[in-house]
């Protein structure tokens, strides 16, 4: 028995396979077992386990999981030890990005996520875990929800600073605040700079760009030109792989995102190909625990010598 989970910023997916398939797939709030962040709450890991604890024997399989927020060594590690404190099974945590390339049948690929946040992760030859962006959706996340509505209020700003009349986007936008001028929409948005309230809003920027707004198609194509940037930038450093991964709600349903991303990275001249994942990416979370076995083994082979 092997035991995946992939834990995103509002859904957590369980997925248990035996030898027989499928055991359990399934999918709860996030928000339903994790208090504030990942490691803000030491009951958050025992919360975590009992969303698979009525499975006779997940108790002590190999667990993997992938997790967003652990974005650094210590982070995973310290996500780790608390779940070997919770689970008797060999258990090993990642980077949610770094379920991509598994759950896409690779080896080694440069992985991009783009939803609720948006990062690029690969790997060096040494192992090294390397990635851009996914800074937040203040400062960056090129793509994401969030991001992608809160460069579409600069872009409606941008345009009245250049004495340009509101096209559909800037109108569909005060429509949404309640607000008659692109001033009011400046204080109405930033009022309540909160990640659900404005990355509700991306389907908006979209049916505007198909509506024929030039400012929304021009912010769409410039995300994905900062998101093809942020995979030059790992390549650039040594990412394994000669494939780039996507996943993510915004890029898996809005095929312009996407078609503009594949464009800029080709645009980038680096031989890499691009594959929209067709899979859940606990697919991949359920590939890397088949490998953990043999590696506790080696691990405690090693020990012993």
């Amino acid at each position: 028995m092997l035991v995946g989970i992939d834990i995103g910023g509002t859904k957590t997916h369980v997925l248990i396979e035996d030898a027989g398939g499928v055991v359990l797939d399934r999918s709860v709030s996030t928000s339903g077992w994790q208090r504030g962040g990942l490691l803000d709450d030491t009951g958050n890991v025992a919360r975590l386990v009992k969303v698979f604890a009525d499975i006779d024997g997940a108790e002590s399989a190999p667990l993997l999981i992938g997790a967003h927020g652990l974005d650094s060594d210590w982070q995973r590690l310290e996500f780790q030890a608390r779940l070997e404190r919770n689970h008797r099974g060999v258990v090993r945590a990642v980077n949610d990005v770094e379920l991509l390339a598994p759950a896409a049948g690779f080896d080694e690929a440069i992985s991009v996520v783009v939803g609720t946040g948006s990062k690029v992760v690969a790997h060096t030859g040494n192992g090294e875990l390397i990635s851009a962006g996914g800074h937040g959706f203040l400062l960056s996340d090129p793509g994401s929800a969030a991001a992608l509505v809160r460069e579409a209020v600069r872009a409606v700003l941008r345009a009245f600073d250049g004495g340009r009349g509101a096209d559909v986007l800037g109108r569909e936008l005060m429509k949404q605040f309640g607000v008659a001028d692109e001033i009011a929409l400046s204080y109405a948005f930033t009022a309540a700079p909160r990640l659900t309230t404005w990355g509700s809003l991306a389907p908006l920027v979209f049916a505007c760009a198909d509506a024929g707004s030039e400012l929304a198609a021009a912010v769409v194509d410039h995300a994905a030109k900062e998101l093809a940037s942020d995979v030059g930038l790992v390549w650039g450093r040594g990412a394994l792989g000669s494939d780039v991964v996507c996943a993510g709600g915004v890029i898996t349903n809005q095929p312009r995102l996407y078609d503009a991303l594949v464009r800029h990275i080709d645009d980038l001249h680096l031989g890499l190909s691009v594959h929209l994942l067709s899979v859940a990416p606990v697919v991949g979370a359920i590939e890397l625990a088949r490998r953990l076995p043999n590696q506790a083994l080696s691990n405690d082979s090693r020990r012993n010598t």
